[in-house]
């Protein structure tokens, strides 16, 4: 099977996930038993997720983040790969139910639309250094997309609240001011990885000295975005509905103009 072929049978199972999902939300009570098959989806479509970038990293010879469309399924698996590792601690195992729609709708568009034309590997091996700030950056950009996810929740939550009209999914969800710490705590730990990932990033440039323009100023400017939101909420109290918006525009800004500066970057001739 191709390396492809894992990650389509990785939306398959996060598809399932989605669908049982949609059926907890039309029944009222816990469910454990269709809560547990839910969870069972997600994990297995995380493994498939973690399958695919394990065979591609082997067949490219180094870490799989080498264009536009490997990057985007990698920020998908750490966004999925937090929701699995920080929902139970968090006992907001609802927050799936949220992000197995985002990393299925995300991947789809990846493996339709993105291109995804293979680099060969280098011909002399590449310094870890040079590759270790890359991994670390798309882990934040995981978190931002979980912190994405948190703000719809707390957005969908509140609109049940003004209007009084309290669906079976209220009792699910986690409260708003749960929704509303936990969306700080991603950020803010998306902001340290994305600050660590950029001090590789300039000792990289060192070394090799091949970014391109585009790319440098995009991830200074996604740098000082998030830095100004998290100070936002620390100096004005951006909180609430606010946070939750700022959240959800500033994932899909990174989102959009991260493809949009690949694309400028591969026409330069410079890596992804």
């Amino acid at each position: 099977m191709s390396d492809r072929g894992y990650l389509w049978l990785a939306l398959v199972f996060y598809a399932i996930s989605c669908l049982l999902s949609i059926l907890r939300l039309r029944r009222s009570g816990p469910l454990p038993a269709l809560r547990r098959f839910t969870a069972i989806a997600m994990i297995c479509g995380v493994g498939l997720h973690t399958v695919f970038l394990f065979a591609r990293g082997n067949s490219i010879g180094r870490c799989p983040l080498t264009n536009p469309f490997e990057t985007t399924v990698f920020i998908t698996w750490a966004a999925a790969l937090f929701y699995i590792l920080i929902g139970s601690s968090y006992r907001v195992s609802f927050l799936g139910e949220f992000t197995a729609p985002l990393v299925l709708i995300i991947n789809f568009v990846a493996l339709s639309e993105l291109n995804d034309t293979l680099r060969p590997p280098p011909l002399q091996p590449v310094p870890w250094m040079v590759d270790a700030h890359k991994p670390i950056s798309v882990l934040a950009f995981g978190a931002f997309a979980l912190a994405c996810v948190a703000g719809g929740m707390y957005l969908v939550q509140e609109r049940q609240l003004k209007n009084r009209h309290l669906s079976p999914s209220f009792l699910l969800m986690p409260s708003i001011e749960q929704l509303d710490v936990i969306n700080f705590r991603l950020m803010v730990l998306g902001f340290g990885m994305l600050t660590v990932g950029m001090i590789g990033g300039m000792i990289s440039y060192r070394i090799v000295g091949h970014w391109t323009k585009p790319k440098i100023v995009w991830a200074v400017g996604v740098w000082l975005l998030y830095a100004l939101v998290l100070l936002a909420r620390r100096v004005w109290s951006l909180r609430g509905r606010k946070i939750a918006l700022v959240s959800m525009f500033s994932f899909g800004f990174v989102l959009v103009t991260f493809w949009g500066v690949s694309m400028v970057s591969s026409v330069q001739g410079g890596p992804p």
